[in-house]
């Protein structure tokens, strides 16, 4: 039951507009944090164009989108940011033994 409780709230947060893109920044890789999947602490991918990967995060009162070049950052399964389930809300990301990501 808690793990329906925790992807509601998630899912209320977001719907809510609370952690959404504050401010849009285009970091290194090396600037990458994945705050998990609380409803105040969280990272979400959002998908990848031609250029980036794009991930909507929030850190307490912090939050916004970032911008990692597709270059920088492997991940096995990405997903179309033009998919717009994905676009709503988002996929968490787990780190695999060889260091790549992986959409979970």
């Amino acid at each position: 039951m808690a793990l329906s409780f925790r992807t509601f709230a998630v899912a209320a947060l977001l719907a809510s507009g609370c952690g959404s893109a504050r401010e849009t920044q285009q970091i290194p890789v090396s600037a990458f944090r994945n705050y998990g999947a609380s409803p105040l602490q969280h990272t979400f991918y959002i998908g990848s164009d031609a250029r980036f990967h794009r991930f909507r995060w929030s850190n307490g009162k912090q939050g916004g989108t970032w911008l990692i070049a597709r270059g920088e950052m492997d991940i096995v399964n990405e997903q179309s940011v033009d998919d717009p389930g994905a676009a709503r809300a988002g996929y968490f990301l787990s780190r695999r033994d060889d260091g790549r990501w992986m959409v979970r």
